[in-house]
């Protein structure tokens, strides 16, 4: 059994292997979902409520422009995929990164400039005195780095780089935690400096990652043969990323709208028992095996595409079944994980046994969800997978939430069920529409997604 899985895992460190950069992508994605947890634990040890209110709404105003750009960095990464032979491949990063600032440092210095607006649009009790608008300039400078990150992370994912993927994520981590414990407690010359400390700790993680970015680009810049980016590469950009940043604006809203439900129905012990299970699922990886799907069925995709729809289908099966695998050992020991989670609050671990043994029981649907949508993607189906996922939300989830109220003996039990029916039903029609797409004529398919002379 052990000679299985090292020879395992040795297959999957060949970069000819479909899965080469999937343990970077889940490594990566695992730790930076684990920033919101270390931010949490920071603010929670050194300041009182109100400052936790405000990290927690500047998280909410800086999903906007992050979300802007991680679909400009989609778009990056798939398109690069495909143009790997091509001398202009590098058009595809420069034109992000000029989208990226064009769009950013606007938006941006608008929103440093009337820090309190946007604060007190979220939150009305969000403090705003002179150390809290001090964070919440710190964290926009830290965004803008941020998403430049989000650029270069794309295009190097076409390249299958791993080490870079993992290494900036892990070190900016790192940095992130020393530089907090540093700015917040105070040590040797450096007195506390209260809340914009984390503020000033994200930007020097967020600099120190772009500068690794961009120091291995300036190295690659004479082997990758750059070239100033053409219109018709900035056309593609926008045509693959504006539907995914709307889908990202309006997806947030529907998410929202399962805690505002909650909230409103069954009480503030219940929500409180939803965030948790929420936080605790979004712990998983499964991004990871999307990212893989981006690339691998992107380069495939021009030149095969009854190829691409095999390494989707392996990559959808694989992940789903390992994270499944994982979900389903999470649900057995779901009473150990609560009680380390919340140790002392012995009412919020009962409400929250049952909601998270169903989440983690149905995550293979969950990941299922994120890996075809990334398929979808890479096929030319942006619309297509931006458009099937609103509908059952808006078509299916919202409305059933808003008649928990008419429903005999609702409970969040039932909230849980009508997400997973959700996904389930989500998943069953983009799997559909996919196969139906690439079997109706490969040939054409194939013709469309080929690049078009320079």
């Amino acid at each position: 059994m052990i000679e299985v899985i090292l020879l395992s895992a040795s297959h999957l460190m060949k970069r000819l292997s479909v899965f080469y950069t999937t343990p970077a992508f889940v490594a990566g994605i695992l730790l930076l979902n684990l920033r919101p947890f270390v931010d949490k634990l920071f603010a929670t040890h050194y300041f009182n409520s109100s400052e936790i209110v405000l990290t927690g709404t500047v998280n909410l105003i800086t999903f906007i422009p992050e979300c802007m750009v991680l679909s400009v960095s989609y778009a990056i990464q798939s398109l690069t995929s495909r143009h790997l032979d091509r001398q202009d491949g590098t058009g595809y990063l420069l034109s992000g990164l000029m989208l990226a600032l064009v769009t950013m440092i606007p938006l941006l210095c608008y929103m440093c400039f009337n820090p309190v607006f946007f604060l007190r649009l979220v939150a009305e009790n969000v403090p705003t005195d002179v150390q809290s608008l001090a964070f919440f300039r710190l964290r926009m400078v830290g965004c803008l780095f941020q998403c430049l990150i989000f650029c270069l992370r794309g295009f190097y994912s076409a390249y299958r780089n791993n080490r870079i993927f993992f290494s900036v994520i892990a070190l900016s981590l790192i940095i992130h935690c020393l530089c907090n414990q540093l700015f917040l407690s105070g040590s040797w010359l450096i007195a506390p400096l209260g809340i914009q400390g984390m503020g000033l700790s994200y930007c020097i993680a967020m600099l120190f990652g772009l500068a690794i970015y961009t120091e291995q680009f300036l190295n690659d810049a004479q082997s990758l043969s750059v070239f100033r980016p053409r219109l018709r590469q900035y056309y593609q950009l926008l045509r693959f990323c504006l539907p995914l940043t709307f889908h990202g604006i309006i997806d947030h809203i529907g998410t929202t709208l399962i805690f505002t439900c909650t909230g409103n129905h069954f009480g503030l012990l219940p929500l409180a028992s939803l965030h948790l299970v929420s936080s605790i699922q979004g712990i998983s990886p499964g991004a990871g095996f999307g990212l893989t799907a981006l690339t691998e069925v992107s380069r495939t995709y021009a030149k095969n595409s009854r190829l691409a729809r095999r390494r989707g289908e392996f990559i959808l099966l694989t992940g789903s079944a390992i994270l499944g695998l994982f979900g389903l050992i999470m649900s057995t020991f779901a009473a150990p994980v609560l009680k380390l989670m919340v140790p002392d609050n012995l009412a919020l671990q009962q409400a929250s046994l049952l909601p998270l043994q169903l989440t983690m029981f149905s995550l293979f649907l969950h990941v299922g969800c994120q890996i075809v949508l990334k398929i979808l993607q890479a096929i030319d189906q942006t619309v297509a997978s931006v458009t099937i996922n609103l509908s059952f939300i808006y078509g299916f989830r919202v409305p059933l939430l808003l008649c928990l109220g008419s429903i005999p003996n609702a409970s969040i039990q039932t909230v849980l069920l009508i997400l997973i029916a959700e996904k389930c039903l989500k998943l069953s029609a983009m799997v559909i529409y996919w196969r139906r797409k690439l079997s109706v004529s490969p040939q054409k398919a194939s013709l469309k997604a080929a690049p078009s002379p320079a």
